[in-house]
């Protein structure tokens, strides 16, 4: 019995398949990952909504909602593009009964495709593999966006900068491996710009100090110039009132709330 290479990890196969069974289970349930994305994708077309965590939300309504996001209309069809062609690739095309050719969905390719008894025998199925996870990395982006990222200070050990999401706990230097809290980074960060006699904005002053556990916003600040408790240290690039932070910190009268 002749014996050939697996398409994408390069196991020796019996001749006639393209794929070994492992890279065939894989990749039919990747198929099958795509059906619940194809729903948070088709919601995601809503310029609106916020997605997060493959659960997108939106309020449903009678009419198209607006204004549609085109990079992901662009990715749906790319993706039915390719959906449909494996599936053709795989049940033939019938020139006598075109419109058994047009599968009605997406998902109904996938789904096909992913329990196809002939899906580890196409001849040019780690094309296929490699495309769908290629389009994996974007959909995920699509349905699942990364935190955002901002600095929140310098690391106790190294001292370089170390960024996290807005909502992290514990963070970890890139460069030395500490593990550390963000609320101990950010507590540094707010001490270090006090003592240096720094000077912000309304609303510069209120993140660092929330990111402390206090509980200001920029308009209090504001509010303490108007009624002559805070004086102003002169205008930043954009002509905004600057103030000195351990000025803002001390008419502070509540304790961090973490």
């Amino acid at each position: 019995m002749s014996v050939d290479a697996c398409q994408t990890c390069g196991a020796n196969i019996e001749n006639g398949y393209t794929l070994c069974p492992a890279c065939e289970l894989d990749f039919a349930l990747l198929l099958l990952q795509y059906v619940p994305w194809v729903h948070a994708l088709e919601a995601s077309l809503d310029a609106t909504v916020h997605p997060g965590g493959h659960q997108p939300t939106r309020i449903i309504t009678p009419v198209a909602p607006t204004p549609l996001r085109l990079d992901v209309l662009d990715h749906i069809d790319l993706l039915a593009t390719i959906a449909q062609g494996l599936w053709r690739r795989l049940h033939g095309v019938n020139i006598l009964d075109w419109k058994r050719d047009l599968c009605p969905d997406i998902i109904g390719c996938l789904t096909d495709a992913a329990m196809h008894p002939n899906l580890a025998r196409i001849p040019d199925i780690g094309m296929y593999v490699a495309q769908f996870n290629r389009l994996k990395t974007k959909t995920l982006e699509i349905i699942d966006p990364p935190d955002h990222m901002t600095p929140i200070g310098q690391c106790l050990q190294c001292g370089l900068t170390i960024t996290a999401p807005e909502h992290a706990v514990v963070v970890t230097c890139p460069t030395c491996g500490r593990e550390q809290t963000a609320s101990a980074v950010r507590l540094d960060l707010l001490e270090r710009s006090i003592r240096s006699g720094r000077t912000f904005t309304a609303g510069e002053c209120a993140r660092l100090l929330r990111g402390a556990g206090y509980s200001v916003s920029g308009s209090t600040i504001r509010s303490w110039k108007h009624r002559g408790l805070l004086q102003p240290q002169g205008k930043d690039d954009r002509n905004q009132p600057v103030y000195r932070l351990r000025d803002v910190a001390g008419l502070l009268r509540d304790t961090p709330t973490d």
